[in-house]
């Protein structure tokens, strides 16, 4: 659920192109991830005999790291996108008028 909010903004105007594929991959990733890990960690623990210890931990050390790393990915083009707001967005609202 956390990760599907960041794929609203899928079709957002984005600075450049490069930023939007960025988001789009990054929204994907912190999407899926934890999908993937979950299976991944149902598969080894079925198959326990055949598939040694580390492979859970590489797999675990494997999903914190992609996870932290789309994180800051978004953070940072969350605040970056900034850079290149409407002229709209300056505009002072006079809150009292909207308020009977």
């Amino acid at each position: 659920i956390f990760g599907g909010i960041h794929c609203v903004a899928w079709n957002f105007t984005f600075p450049s192109h490069q930023e939007q594929l960025l988001w789009r991959i990054s929204a994907v990733a912190i999407t899926c991830a934890p999908l993937v890990v979950f299976h991944a960690w149902m598969a080894v623990r079925q198959a326990k005999r055949y598939f040694p210890k580390y492979i859970l931990y590489i797999i675990y050390i494997t999903y914190i790291t992609l996870y932290f790393t789309v994180r800051v990915v978004l953070l940072v083009l969350m605040f970056t996108t900034l850079r290149s707001l409407s002229p709209d967005a300056y505009k002072a609202v006079l809150w009292t008028s909207l308020v009977p």
